[in-house]
């Protein structure tokens, strides 16, 4: 299309999607969409469908392509939709033994803490804080639980000598490993080892320590390049990333401005929507390594336009963050901040569901995949395979807002 901020309907659009640190294969991601999908369908009273899985392009075998298409009574609107993922180095984390894990971990979380992220954090917003806190203190935890006894040991078994020495240690070492395995299957509800390799995985990419990650990255940016020169006229070209995707869709799409520096102008302009942001998490390592380059190469762009949608109730997501202020303060007074608003949670969904998802704040960190109840509120579904552009729909839902 000429410009996906006009008054134009829609008929075809092209949706990137850039997930976070998950682990999920891109089956189980599809079938929740799926779902969702099909709720949205009955809710507003179109016909429509998602087509098969096919896979996709690219390195790690983790990426997905499908076709989706909702009959609107303006026409039919048809969507190809690619999922850039990258779950294989998230899997590779958790090869590690685990004493490389814990030592990655300390120091991710030192590191953090003297680059001010843990500070800065609880003055921005105290919940998405103690949520940062949260893993620090389980390795805490977990270490004393582990060490303490271990130490203990060499006063509880009898005998002395080399053999009492090295029973003592062995049986050190069955404590630790069996504490961790009881862990292990406290996850599902704690989360705990996810959360320690997601914040290894972020402070290696913060820190450029990471040379896995850079090549997708890069590789993720040729693809997309690709995608957009393979774009047709009457094409909307839409960019969506959730959670820590978001920061991997930005490090992207300074690598895209790096090849070609008036990316979207052949178009006319291309829509940019981060989801549940995760800024503050590679930030908080200190933006002078790539980060802030990041947001300053997206807000100068004068083709792409940047949509960040953020919940209050989710405190895993770092949306009270202004990225432009906070990670290119030298851009801040000739740049605006990307639009932001709220996706308004408890309004989107039934009681029961928001009361159901409430305090399951890991279930409640996607619920931007949720088919909303009401039409004047922020929807994926409406949003991605709507007959409106983009931009135009995203500013929609701004104005509906209080």
């Amino acid at each position: 299309m000429n410009d996906n901020s006009g008054t134009s309907k829609v008929r075809k659009r092209r949706v990137i999607y850039i997930p976070g640190y998950d682990l999920r294969r891109p089956e189980t991601v599809f079938s929740q969409l799926t779902e969702e999908l099909a709720h949205f369908l009955r809710l507003r009273s179109v016909s429509g469908s998602f087509s098969g899985l096919r896979p996709g392009a690219g390195s790690g075998g983790s990426s997905v392509d499908w076709t989706g298409e909702i009959a609107w009574p303006e026409g039919v609107v048809t969507t190809r939709f690619s999922l850039l993922g990258w779950r294989d180095l998230s899997k590779r984390d958790f090869r590690r033994p685990l004493w490389a894990v814990i030592a990655g971990a300390v120091r991710t979380f030192v590191l953090f803490a003297m680059a001010g992220g843990y500070s800065e954090r609880l003055r921005a917003n105290w919940m998405n804080g103690l949520f940062f806190l949260y893993p620090m203190l389980a390795v805490l935890v977990f270490l004393v639980a582990s060490i303490v006894p271990a130490l203990l040991f060499p006063f509880i078994l009898p005998g002395t000598g080399p053999v009492h020495a090295a029973l003592s240690v062995a049986a050190g070492l069955a404590w630790m490993i069996s504490l961790y395995q009881v862990t292990r299957l406290l996850e599902r509800w704690t989360y705990v080892w996810y959360l320690i390799h997601d914040w290894c995985s972020i402070g290696r990419l913060a820190r450029n320590e990471d040379p896995q990650m850079a090549a997708r990255i890069a590789e993720f940016a040729e693809r997309i390049i690709g995608m957009a020169t393979e774009c047709e006229s009457d094409e909307e070209f839409v960019l969506v990333a959730h959670s820590s995707g978001t920061f991997v869709l930005l490090y992207t799409l300074r690598e895209v401005l790096k090849r070609v520096p008036d990316f979207g102008e052949a178009q006319g302009r291309f829509t940019v929507l981060t989801m549940g942001s995760a800024f503050a998490y590679a930030g908080g390592f200190g933006a002078q390594r790539g980060f802030g380059a990041a947001v300053a190469s997206l807000a100068q762009a004068r083709h792409l336009d940047w949509t960040d949608v953020y919940a209050p109730h989710d405190i895993l997501c770092c949306g009270k963050t202004t990225p432009v202020a906070t990670y290119a303060p030298w851009l801040a007074r000739h740049v605006q901040e990307p639009r932001r608003f709220s996706v308004r949670v408890p309004d989107r969904m039934t009681a029961e569901l928001y009361r159901h998802l409430r305090f399951r704040f890991f279930k409640l960190h996607f619920c931007y995949f949720l088919a909303s109840e009401r039409a004047d509120l922020f929807d994926f579904y409406r949003l991605t395979l709507g007959p409106l552009p983009v931009a135009r729909q995203l500013r929609r839902w701004e104005k509906s807002l209080p």
